[in-house]
């Protein structure tokens, strides 16, 4: 008789904490569901309800391999959560970034569509989050919905002309302001508000910007201490903060 009053404390306990736990799974539920509506606008609920219960969510811890050449057209993998790190392992087997992706939509659309490898590989920068749609499925889709097709195009369409821009202006840019170009975008897709400007939440060292850029330690080392001179940047390890954003955006514009 003295114990049942505990046991019914804990059998509320455990009710409140299921409660809490499928509120936070519904939520999720959700969360996943707007992501792929804002991706693909077309989906009706019923649509999207028939992808998920075909589908799987996994997650991928720091430095995980998420995709390469072997598994790119298994499925369709669109990022939920975190940030991919895009590049390739020199023989000595260092890995080199040369670009982070962080937009919640489809890494592998392309090669997906055409049947075709990726060149590089995909690495887990933090902890991520990706769904996988199994390529019968998509296909399945694809065939039944013209309008996932017109999504699907205008997806791969914004891509192209935007390396056609980058492509630009990377061949008539100097160093100084592809360095610029990229310290602007990355605070702009991971900045923090900090006192003395805006910090770069993603953490990369002039090793990583050199890679980026395809050039030396060395050399970038000699632009940062100009940009660090001129009171544009504070740059210590990995800690990144932009104290002028005009000064970046002048650099862009000039082009």
């Amino acid at each position: 008789m003295i114990r049942q009053p505990k046991i019914i404390h804990l059998i509320l306990i455990l009710k409140i904490l299921d409660g809490s736990i499928m509120g936070l799974h519904n939520l999720n539920e959700k969360m996943n569901n707007q992501i792929l509506r804002n991706i693909f606008k077309t989906l009706s609920d019923d649509h999207i309800y028939s992808i998920f219960e075909y589908s799987f969510i996994k997650k991928y811890q720091k430095g995980d391999l998420i995709l390469n050449k072997n598994n790119c057209r298994e499925s369709v993998f669109i990022l939920l959560d975190g940030i991919i790190q895009i590049g390739y392992l020199s023989p000595s087997g260092r890995f080199h970034a040369f670009n982070y992706f962080s937009e919640k939509s489809p890494i592998n659309l392309l090669a997906c569509i055409n049947q075709q490898v990726v060149d590089y590989d995909y690495y887990a920068f933090n902890q991520v989050k990706i769904l996988h749609i199994p390529i019968l499925v998509f296909q399945t889709e694809m065939s039944r919905n013209h309008a996932l097709k017109q999504d699907a195009l205008h997806i791969l369409s914004l891509r192209m002309q935007d390396l056609l821009q980058q492509l630009k202006f990377m061949q008539v840019a100097s160093l100084h302001q592809k360095i610029c170009k990229i310290l602007f975008d990355l605070s702009h897709q991971y900045g923090i508000n900090h006192h003395l400007g805006t910090e770069i939440g993603l953490k990369i060292s002039q090793h990583d910007l050199a890679d980026l850029l395809s050039s030396s330690r060395q050399t970038i080392n000699k632009e940062i201490k100009k940009l660090k001179t001129q009171n544009v940047i504070f740059w210590q390890y990995e800690n990144i903060i932009i104290k002028d954003q005009d000064y970046l955006k002048y650099q862009i514009n000039w082009i």
